[in-house]
């Protein structure tokens, strides 16, 4: 790959992490002008004529993309996903089979002490980072003494700082439950809100984060499914604290 071309990758994934699909349309057509077979731009072309309501665009292009790369996971997601629409008709919209991006200003609204926003770690490659959107929900998974972030696909994201994830741990495996979100995305960066939804009786004196960013919307997402691989010495951590309490 050429400067040249490699400059108008770079474009086109700034194009779609800035949610500027009409750009990231053009663009992915140029580099298809000279790469016809790039998956990465195929890929994009499609997720830009999908964000853009032009389905049978977007499925030939995962077609085309899945021809290319018949391992290729998110042609193969999306194509089930037009097809969820196509069953549903005239009745469903777009937006009814992507993630909930609206906000609930009277319910989403967050209080000091029940949010962090947090800077993900080891994120995922650019590629896979300009296919998601802001406000979607995603899901942590507990690790041995790590947290990682998957999306709702299972697909890895990225990590939570130590720090973080020891807290956090400490917390859910005491009985807190979380949820969190996309907040923003950049070329080589992730941040997620992580939200308190249900505080355990062992910490009902405790705030989940004792620093606040301050009051700011959230995106409605489900619960927090956490895998846990966690040691026993974790839970006896958590548990002995808050009796010493």
């Amino acid at each position: 790959m050429d400067d040249s071309s490699a400059n108008l990758h770079r474009q086109a994934i700034t194009a779609a992490l800035t949610l500027n699909w009409e750009e990231a349309l053009k663009i992915n057509q140029q580099i298809l002008e000279v790469e016809p077979k790039s998956v990465e731009a195929l890929n994009r072309l499609a997720r830009s004529y999908f964000e853009l309501g032009d389905l049978a665009s977007s499925k030939k292009y995962f077609e085309n993309a899945l021809e290319a790369d018949p391992y290729n996971q998110i042609a193969s997601k999306f194509l089930k996903r037009i097809e969820t629409f196509r069953k549903k008709g005239n009745k469903a919209s777009i937006s009814s089979i992507l993630p909930a991006v609206q906000i609930d200003g009277d319910m989403f609204i967050e209080e000091p002490g029940k949010t962090k926003l947090v800077t993900l770690l080891k994120v995922a490659e650019p590629q896979k980072l300009s296919l998601l959107s802001a406000g979607i929900s995603v899901y942590l998974a507990v690790k041995n003494r790590g947290v990682s972030v998957t999306d709702q696909n299972g697909e890895y994201l990225g990590v939570l700082p130590d720090d973080v994830s020891h807290h956090l741990i400490r917390l859910i495996k005491g009985g807190n439950k979380y949820q969190a979100i996309i907040k923003t995305i950049k070329t080589n960066g992730l941040s997620i809100l992580v939200r308190e939804t249900y505080r355990s009786a062992r910490f009902r004196n405790q705030p989940s984060f004792l620093e606040s960013n301050g009051l700011h919307f959230a995106y409605s997402s489900d619960h927090i499914v956490v895998q846990n691989d966690t040691d026993d010495e974790t839970m006896a951590e958590a548990f002995e604290e808050d009796e010493s309490n």
